[in-house]
């Protein structure tokens, strides 16, 4: 049967069966297709804002059986993928994927395969399959690293976060809308060379925080005396998880003033100890911590490593070779 692909006029009805086709691949795969960040901008071109957004859609027999998004990046399109279980192995990802590389015309464009915890995963294979046909390569690994909330963990995250107090004058803090603009622009120098995190914007964050997820208490400041925002470490505990509750090291960044002196590590124990703590909306226990860490920040890596975070699994960013 043929497939056809069209860029839909961006509705909430639209919206929601994106998320309802997103919820079932991340249900098959056991890792979400699309990015928080692809969420944001769709929910924002649903509600009309003008977004650097482009989304293509596969139909077949008048179903829809997968989404592509773009979502533009300062010069760069970023695609990410996603095809119906149901509808798998009939080579509509591949379809859809030339489909999305025609939305991008001639400008760079990059793509995300999100969730292989190994080379033998079916996402892994299949991305590995296609990159080869297009002569494409990865260009980034972003690792989820996870650490088992049992009983005994738990006290040794709490006694951990009390042995390693924040560096002196400076005083712990959670989040208010007041901060707003001084949390965008340290963030910002924090993640300067980051290229999803650091360019995150007021209205960004006001999506973030008007999330049925976000919990302020959950959302820490380190303030200097006279109230300058030296560092934060934001955790998040999505909704609807079901029967494992995890929460997550959502974003720890310093200001380039106070790097290299402690905060980052005192503050992820902080939001640690809070997480271990912490309960899903139904009131259960979380059951894990996770984090996304990229491979190539070394100096991350081996502090979420000592702290006792293991991998879970790898996201691989590719792109068109170069010749």
């Amino acid at each position: 049967m043929a497939c056809e692909f069209v860029e839909p006029e961006i509705s909430g009805a639209l919206l929601a069966s994106f998320e309802q086709l997103a919820e079932r691949a991340r249900q098959q795969d056991g890792a979400a297709p699309f990015s928080e960040q692809t969420f944001v901008e769709l929910r924002k071109a649903a509600q009309g804002a003008d977004v650097p957004l482009r989304l293509v859609e596969a139909r077949q027999g008048g179903q829809v059986v997968g989404y592509a998004a773009l979502v533009h990046e300062s010069d760069t399109w970023v695609l990410e993928a996603t095809v119906a279980p149901r509808a798998r192995n009939r080579g509509i990802g591949s379809a859809l994927f030339e489909a999305a590389l025609d939305v991008a015309g001639t400008e760079p464009l990059r793509a995300w395969v999100h969730g292989g915890s190994n080379e033998s995963t079916p996402a892994i294979l299949a991305a590995q399959h296609l990159a080869r046909k297009l002569g494409w390569e990865p260009t980034r690994e972003l690792y989820k690293l996870g650490l088992a909330l049992t009983d005994e963990r738990r006290a040794g995250v709490r006694t951990a976060a009390a042995d390693y107090p924040l560096p002196a004058g400076l005083t712990l803090a959670t989040y208010t809308p007041d901060q707003a603009e001084a949390w965008v622009q340290v963030n910002a120098q924090a993640f300067a060379h980051h290229p999803e995190q650091g360019r995150l914007t007021l209205d960004d964050l006001a999506a973030r925080t008007d999330s049925g997820w976000f919990r302020p208490e959950g959302f820490f400041l380190a303030l200097e005396k006279d109230g300058q925002l030296a560092g934060f470490h934001w955790t998040k505990i999505p909704t609807g998880q079901g029967e494992r509750p995890e929460g997550e090291v959502y974003a720890v960044g310093i200001a380039p003033t106070w790097q290299g002196r402690g905060l980052g590590k005192a503050l992820t124990l902080a939001g640690m100890a809070y997480l271990a703590d912490a309960s899903d909306e139904s009131g259960a226990p979380l059951e894990r911590i996770v984090l996304y860490v990229d491979a190539d920040n070394t100096a991350a890596v081996a502090l979420y490593r000592s702290l006792g975070f293991a991998p879970l699994t790898i996201d691989r960013q590719y792109a068109p070779a170069h010749p």
